[in-house]
């Protein structure tokens, strides 16, 4: 990879490479139609504008319907023409329980706005919105344990965006389950 960019900058590098991964693990899942790696993706921003932060999490709709299962859930068939009606009612109540946003203290409450399918048909993105006041806050903590309840080798990668200049990237995992930001 050294010698293909000779003139870019690790950190592009580890994007590119991060990027070169996914698809090589999208195409082998695709290509057994199951999998053994236990990742979910989520993506959080603080929107300014709407005061809220604004998270999309990636998840493999077995996995998940595993978890919500071992919750009390019935069979949902997330994402099939037989998904029961009351599958965002159980996802939504799964993240509100497994990520959490925290201002000065306070917790958030989270808003669902909805989920879709991802193209390869395995995994289901949720979006959610945490309306908050800060302003004048001081500390915000996440907390991120979806999924660890199922897997010891499960891992929540998070790309992080505060501000326009504070970008952080961080991997939730057993025994690593907050991230904290001190404004």
């Amino acid at each position: 990879m050294d010698n293909l960019l000779p003139r870019t900058g690790w950190g592009l590098k580890a994007t590119l490479l991060t990027i070169l991964l996914s698809a090589c693990l999208s195409s082998w899942v695709s290509a057994t139609n199951s999998h053994d790696i236990h990742v979910s993706v989520c993506e959080l921003r603080w929107n300014e504008e709407s005061g809220a932060f604004e998270v999309s999490v990636k998840i493999f709709i077995d996995d998940l319907e595993r978890a919500l299962t071992m919750e009390g859930a019935p069979g949902l068939f997330i994402g099939t023409p037989k998904e029961s009606e009351e599958a965002n009612r159980y996802i939504a109540s799964y993240l509100q329980k497994h990520f959490t946003i925290d201002v000065d203290g306070a917790r958030l409450v989270p808003g669902f706005l909805g989920k879709e399918i991802s193209d390869d048909l395995l995994a289901v993105w949720c979006y959610v919105e945490f309306p908050a006041k800060v302003s004048r806050a001081v500390k915000c903590t996440l907390s991120n344990d979806i999924l660890l309840e199922l897997y010891d080798d499960q891992r929540n990668i998070m790309d992080i965006r505060m501000n326009k200049s504070h970008k952080d990237y961080t991997i939730f995992q057993p025994g690593r389950t907050t991230w904290t930001y001190t404004y």
